[in-house]
């Protein structure tokens, strides 16, 4: 369909037509000519209100251009997902031409505007000339402040079914619950809606029935939950509006036909993950798209979490930094990989320098290399953003230097490396001590950096998971139903073998490091999860009695200990939590990263999916883990002064050096990496 074939949009019965104020201007004259945006002024913004023409009942625009200081509270902004960039319809304005919009613009304006008649709204692909990317670019400054000044943010998740009807339904009865529970002066919690634990799942009889656990869990997974702008549109929602005249829906999660408050959602998701209700949401649940996702929280889970946490601290006047707004964001989407970046400027308080400015203009290798400049360039940032960095890690940019993060990946692995001990049987981690402050120099016109390093050894052998997580599935929990740890056998031989080359390996001896049996397993423990205790801390005991049972449930299988699967229904429910305890651990730590072991000093850890034989482990100076460098190809030039090259491979954890114990294993010594 071409675009001058495209349909207006029109009111109807759906369109709720009639709340809609009456089309009062001069007849309109319908013209093939696409809409003219007039240029907009420093710190000006266009607000679009919609009136009812007459028959055949086009919905005609109007845009009022205003400066954003003088609306303060008397618009609404909307949120949304764009989703598929194909325009299907026409929005006509009273001269006569036209905007073309998306599938989702259409359904706001045809289900959200007749909601509020009297109101003004800024939606984004209308309100911003999307063709003309300097004013693209100077509105994105602005966001921020546009969210902050709305009367109220309306966030579309679609038009929605009897499923998303049903988890509204669900959550407010909850939340009804959780109010009950405060005025009758109780400790709020969802506890008794279990009968049981809950990983057996027993829910409340009508529950069962009417599977409200599922459509909350589906309702967790839409898409809107996923996108890098909503961070700042719900975390600065209406904060620049007085108290008083705050609105107490600052977000407003809009259906077709259904709504419910963000807070409210976000209130109950954190007393069900106070409750360890939130399994409820995780296993074996299936998407909208019909794929299975075993064994993750839905987005929204971790979305809702993260907006209140920023909100609170915007409450508070607690600064917000730009490296840890990019950290928190790493895993949100956005269509133009840019907006990885300039999503998340409205609500940081350190994004003053001129060379961060949005430029829709520039490529973003360009764009990516120059915000990884300034970052480095700060002495607080601790090595960010290289633990995001290197040639090892999924990258979409291939061109970019090894030392610039791809923020556009989203890769799961870039979070992985823990940054600290389970619980409290350690301190932060600190791989070049606590006192060595992290320090690099940019070299713009080669695009390389030089950092301080302490080459500690090289990768001898490499151990890469057989299952990733998602292949691993349910795992464990279909043990428990059959009280058996027959049925998973095939499906675990691979992964059994892997365990056990692992294992014969750490017991092999070498002239720096011999391991007794006791040692071995530790070693294997707390690399598996990541959890490396300090020097004299308490022992991990809990750490110890999950392992046991994940390691004996292996060893069993592997075939090396004498089956016990007769005995298996004397075994306690405890046992089979401990295996999934202890197998969530470890893919949390790991995240289908390798394993690996150093060639002299024997050193076991992990590190990202693309690192190699032969990659270098050093300690970087200032930094919090380890990280893998690769000397690049031919060493040296034919120069003999010209420095050694090598690329940034990433972050690693290595069992013995997350403490600043490989500052005595060699001296401080400059590399050039590119």
């Amino acid at each position: 369909m071409s675009d001058d074939t495209l349909p207006f949009l029109t009111a109807s019965r759906k369109t709720k037509a009639g709340a809609l104020q009456p089309y009062n201007g001069s007849p309109v004259n319908i013209s093939s000519d696409r809409y003219h945006y007039s240029p907009l002024g420093e710190r000006q913004i266009r607000l679009l209100r919609l009136s009812l023409g007459p028959k055949p009942g086009y919905l005609i625009g109007k845009f009022e251009v205003k400066d954003l200081a003088s609306v303060r509270g008397a618009y609404k902004a909307i949120s949304y997902c764009w989703g598929n960039p194909t325009k299907t319809h026409r929005v006509l304005f009273s001269n006569g031409q036209s905007l073309h919009v998306t599938g989702s613009a259409a359904d706001i304006l045809t289900n959200v505007f007749p909601r509020y008649p009297d109101d003004a709204f800024w939606i984004d692909q209308l309100c911003i000339n999307q063709d003309d990317n300097k004013e693209r670019s100077s509105q994105v400054l602005l966001m921020g402040e546009i969210y902050s000044s709305t009367k109220q943010v309306i966030a579309w998740l679609g038009l929605g079914d009897a499923k998303s009807d049903k988890a509204v339904d669900f959550v407010e009865m909850l939340f009804k619950e959780i109010q009950d529970m405060k005025r009758q002066g109780k400790q709020s919690t969802l506890a008794p809606l279990m009968a049981s634990a809950p990983r057996l799942r027993t829910f409340l009889p009508e529950m069962q029935r009417e599977r409200k656990w599922d459509a909350l869990s589906l309702l967790l997974r839409n898409t809107w939950f996923e996108r890098v702008w909503v961070m700042q549109e719900v975390i600065m929602a209406c904060s620049q509006m007085a108290e008083d005249v705050r609105p107490e829906d600052h977000t407003l999660l809009s259906f077709e036909k259904r709504t419910i408050s963000f807070d409210k959602l976000a209130e109950v998701l954190a007393i069900l993950e106070r409750d360890h209700l939130v399994l409820n949401l995780i296993y074996d649940r299936e998407n909208s798209d019909g794929t299975k996702d075993q064994g993750t929280d839905p987005p929204g889970v971790n979305a809702l979490r993260l907006f209140s946490s920023f909100r609170e601290l915007r409450d508070q006047a607690v600064p917000v930094r730009l490296s840890t707004a990019l950290d928190r964001s790493w895993r949100f989407k956005a269509t133009n990989p840019r907006d990885k970046l300039y999503a998340v400027m409205g609500f940081c308080d350190d994004c003053a320098d001129p060379r961060l400015s949005p430029n829709y203009d520039a490529d973003v290798e360009y764009i990516y290399q120059v915000w990884t400049e300034v970052l480095l360039e700060r002495p607080h940032e601790h090595a960010l953003p290289l633990p995001m960095a290197g040639v090892g890690l999924r990258r979409l940019e291939p061109t970019l230097p090894s030392w610039v993060p791809d923020y556009s990946s989203g890769s799961y692995e870039v979070q992985a490396i823990p940054t600290s001990a389970r619980g409290g049987q350690g301190e932060k981690y600190r791989a070049s001590g606590t006192e060595e402050k992290f320090k690099v120099s940019v070299d713009h016109s080669s695009a390389s950096i030089t950092l301080k390093v302490i080459p500690i050894d090289k990768i001898e052998v490499l151990f890469p998971q057989p299952l990733t997580t998602e292949e691993q599935g349910a795992r464990w929990y279909s043990a428990f139903k059959s009280l058996s740890l027959t049925p998973e056998k095939a499906k675990y031989i691979a992964l059994v073998e892997w365990l056990g080359t692992i294992e014969n390996f750490l017991e092999t001896s070498s002239p720096e490091v011999t391991r007794d049996r006791s040692q071995l397993i530790e070693v294997l423990a707390q690399t598996l999860s990541g959890s490396y205790p300090t020097e004299g801390a308490a022992p991990d005991t809990y750490l110890s009695e999950v392992f046991s049972c994940w390691y004996q449930a292996h060893r069993e299988l592997s075939g090396k200990e004498k089956s016990r699967v007769s005995t298996s229904m004397s075994r306690t429910e405890d046992f089979y939590d401990n295996i999934q305890v202890f197998e969530n651990l470890k893919a949390i730590a790991l995240q289908d990263r390798p394993v690996f072991d150093t060639e002299q000093r024997r050193l076991f850890g992990h590190g990202p999916k693309g690192l190699m034989v032969g990659d270098t482990v050093c300690i970087v100076k200032g930094a919090v883990t380890p990280f893998l460098f690769r000397q690049i190809q031919g060493g040296r030039g034919t120069d003999s002064d010209e420095e050694e090259k090598w690329n940034l491979v990433g972050p690693c954890f290595v069992h013995g050096l997350m403490y600043g114990e490989g500052l005595n294993m060699g001296n401080w010594q400059e590399i050039v990496v590119v």
